[in-house]
């Protein structure tokens, strides 16, 4: 018996370096490590919407990025978190952590 797998699709996309002093070539902003990156992590989670992002810095130096993605879809993400962190770890080589905001309801 085989469990079942987690299929992700991720466009194939391009980072060209900066370009070199004194050149008249302008690089794309889609083509920067930043541009890039970012689509990565919109195409891993496509269902969900990200609706935040915060940087936490560590003692040691490290830094883990915080994903927060829309609640509304967390009954069709929440079992794939951690193969996201591991798929977006292999392909850009960042730790990343997925959360859902905490909503406070007001009565």
């Amino acid at each position: 018996m085989r469990l079942p797998h987690d299929v992700i699709i991720i466009a194939t996309r391009r980072i060209v370096r900066p370009p070199k002093k004194g050149s008249s070539v302008i690089r794309p902003r889609s083509r920067t490590l930043t541009a890039v990156h970012d689509a990565t992590l919109e195409d891993l989670v496509y269902p969900a919407e990200i609706v935040g992002k915060r940087v936490r810095y560590q003692l040691d130096g490290t830094k883990i990025v915080k994903i927060f993605l829309d609640p509304k879809e967390r009954n069709n993400t929440e079992y794939k978190l951690e193969a996201f962190s591991a798929v977006y770890r292999k392909l850009c080589g960042k730790d990343v952590v997925f959360e859902y905001p905490v909503v406070a309801e007001t009565s």
